[in-house]
Formats: C-alpha cells, sequence, structure tokens
C-alpha cells in the first residue's frame, strides 16, 4: 500500500456540498454520504476534441491506459488485416496510420508504435512489399514546439529518417470510415487515425459549483486553495495555477506539475500554506526504441543519451522500491529478447473519444 492510512472507497462521486462540507459517492452498495475537513479537487484532463466531422465516430483517443492497450491492439490487428486483404490498395490502406497532433503524446505514441509494426511484419512475409505509411499532421509550424528548437528539429529529421510523412500547419477536416481528409486537400486512405491534439480539464468540475475558467479549469490560488471557498484545494490538470515566475500565466498540464503540486499540498494541509513554485527541471521524450531527447540543466541530449534519460526519469517517479525494481527487471530482458506483439485484448476497453 502506498497509502496505508488512507481509507479507500471505490466509487463515483455525484455530488460535493461545499458548505456542509459533503460528498455524495454512488457505490456498489448505494449512495454514501463523506464527510471531510478538506477536500482535493484533482479530476485530471480528458481529450479535447473538436467539431469536426466524423472524429467522434471514427478516430482513437490516447490519453488513458485503456486508450494505449486499445491503440496497441488495433495497430496490431490491422496488420493481420493487411495480411487477409484482397488487393494492394487494401494492404497499403491498412498500413497506413495517420496521428493528429505532434505533441509529446503524438509523437511518442507514433515512433513507439512505428518501432512495433517494424518488430512484427517480421512475421507477415506477404506484407514485406509493402510499405508502411505513418503521418503525422500539426496546426503548429513545427513539432514538438514545447521543447527547444533544435531538439523539435532533431525529432523531426529522425522521424523522417524513418519515413514519417510529417504535415506541419495542417489541420484535420474530417474523419470517414477509412479517409482522413486534411486541410491540405489532401484525403488520405486509412483504417487509423488517432487523435492526440491536446486535453482538456475533466467536465466533472462543472457539476461541484466551484469557481472556473473558460477552459473548464478550477481556478486556484498560488497555495493552491480554491479561489473564494475555504477547506477547498484543487491541483493538476484540471487546476488553473498561476505561474509565479511568469505573472498572468498558468503552469501546463504537464507530469511535472502535478507531482510538485502534490508534494507543495500535502506540506500546506499540514502546515502553513505556502505559494507552490516551480523550477523547470528539464524535458524528455523517447522517439522509439533507444532514441529519444532530453532537455536538462545545462544540457540538450539525443539519441541514445536521451532516451536513456527519458528512461532513468520514468522510473524515478514510479512509486514503492518493488514496482522500480520489476519495471528494471522488464526493461532489462527487454534488451536481450524480441520484443512482445502479443494482443492485450481483455484490457483495452476506452471511452468513446469526446465522452
Amino acid at each position: 500500500m502506498m497509502c496505508p492510512r488512507a481509507e479507500l472507497i471505490l466509487g463515483h462521486a455525484t455530488g460535493v456540498d461545499i458548505r456542509e462540507r459533503q460528498v455524495q459517492v454512488a457505490t456498489e452498495d448505494g449512495l454514501l454520504t463523506v464527510s471531510y475537513e478538506n477536500i482535493v479537487v484533482a479530476l485530471g484532463a480528458i481529450s479535447r476534441t473538436l467539431p469536426i466531422p466524423g472524429l467522434a465516430d471514427h478516430a482513437l483517443g490516447f490519453k488513458t491506459l485503456a486508450d494505449a492497450i486499445h491503440l496497441r491492439n488495433h495497430v496490431l490487428r490491422r496488420l493481420e488485416a493487411a495480411a487477409a486483404a484482397p488487393t494492394e490498395a487494401h494492404r497499403r490502406r491498412e498500413l497506413t496510420f495517420v496521428f493528429v497532433g505532434a505533441g509529446y503524446a503524438g509523437v511518442e505514441a507514433l515512433a513507439e508504435l512505428a518501432d512495433l509494426v517494424r518488430d512484427a511484419l517480421r512475421y507477415y512475409p506477404t506484407l514485406r512489399e509493402t510499405p508502411e505509411h505513418w503521418v503525422l499532421v500539426d496546426a503548429a509550424s513545427m513539432i514538438l514546439p514545447e521543447i527547444p528548437r533544435s531538439l523539435g528539429e532533431y525529432a523531426a529529421r529522425q522521424l523522417e529518417s524513418r519515413g514519417v510523412d510529417i504535415r506541419v500547419s495542417t489541420t484535420l477536416d474530417s474523419v470517414e470510415p477509412h479517409v482522413a481528409a486534411l486541410s491540405d486537400g489532401d484525403r488520405i486512405l486509412t483504417s487509423t487515425v488517432v487523435w492526440t491534439a491536446g486535453v482538456r480539464a475533466n467536465p466533472l468540475n462543472e457539476r461541484f459549483g466551484l469557481p472556473l475558467d473558460e477552459r473548464g479549469r478550477v481556478k486556484v490560488e498560488p497555495t493552491l486553495a480554491v479561489e473564494g471557498l475555504a477547506r477547498t484545494w484543487a491541483l493538476g490538470d484540471g487546476a488553473r495555477v498561476p505561474n509565479l515566475a511568469t505573472p498572468g500565466e498558468f503552469d501546463p498540464p504537464t507530469c511535472q506539475h502535478a507531482l510538485r503540486q502534490a508534494r507543495r499540498l500535502v506540506k500546506n494541509l499540514t502546515g502553513e500554506p505556502r505559494p507552490y513554485r516551480y523550477r523547470m527541471l528539464g524535458q524528455v521524450a523517447t522517439l522509439g526504441r533507444y532514441k529519444g531527447i532530453a532537455q536538462v540543466p545545462g544540457f540538450l541530449l539525443r539519441g541514445f543519451p536521451g532516451w536513456f534519460v527519458t528512461r532513468t526519469y520514468h522510473l524515478y517517479q514510479l512509486p514503492l522500491l518493488t514496482r522500480k525494481l520489476r519495471v528494471v527487471a522488464d526493461w532489462t530482458t527487454a534488451l536481450f529478447f524480441r520484443r512482445d506483439i502479443a494482443e492485450l485484448g481483455m484490457l483495452g476497453h476506452p471511452q468513446r473519444l469526446g465522452s
């Protein structure tokens, strides 16, 4: 147990009475009312969708663990479909993958899945003459705009060297069954459109009578206290936290902020509240197997060093020593054996995109 003194209640919060300091929770045994002294709202974010025709019906999301497993299974099934396809055009369609959104999520997902497909294709001899087609689409003028330009350009070169078709300053106009229509006029035949174009605050914030901004984020003070409400706190992707280093700006929805806000909030709950202050520790991303980029204080790392720093950072953030050791063991064995390409069919049950 990570929190041995905590009481875990499995259920859905259906309402909050701020004045009476009570939360209504729907459990398997019925409705439960929980009283509290302090409440922390940390509902996170969901995929940010746009009113694009066909997006919710024909695109896949990439926000939760279930989304990731479902996407992996879907991609592996495309290989099966391509191997059984009656025509070359049909095979090309099944081996075309379109990712919309060239931030961290889109770039890392595409790079990892491209490596997975290349490893898996050795088991499909009939597909050796059919090329894969990976397309990365973004409205911005470059990929990974959050990181230093030199690292973003390196990432683009790495992806292009592996045959990835990068379309910047381009948007998705519509999605039809087996067609992705882009703003540059291209209509791409594909069975896979992945939407990774940002996140938005969890709409459940709207149910609880909290002060929200125009993007649905809970408004908080620098101490992470909700504006105008006593003993009410919020943090993470669903909170609008002032960035004291840049007046008028707010913290972006990143893992670094969420983890460090949580540590600050623990101290504020148990002592004198102090403002959350952020100092950039760096930014990291993987570009497939053994390749990555990392910005750490004083260094810009590329290739294997960037990949190693990225893996090390993720390992450091895992809770519990036992989990760290299990992950290290798994990563170590992966160095000596071929990639596991089995589907995880019973695990990937994502919500519908936009729900």
